[in-house]
């Protein structure tokens, strides 16, 4: 289920990274980078350490 911004400020990347955060979609493009070979729809934390297939 994608995510849905409720506010101005939640559609505003720079609010995001004043607080420390990655906006959303950075954040949905970082984990498909690096799990988009597996299977899964919600991935989990362990699914990180898991080693791509050459």
């Amino acid at each position: 289920m994608p995510w849905t911004p409720r506010s101005a400020a939640h559609r505003d990347p720079e609010q995001w990274r004043r607080r420390g955060l990655l906006p959303p979609a950075e954040l949905d493009a970082l984990v498909h980078a690096r799990l988009g070979w597996l299977p899964v729809d919600d991935p989990t934390y362990a699914d990180f350490f898991v080693e791509p297939p050459a």
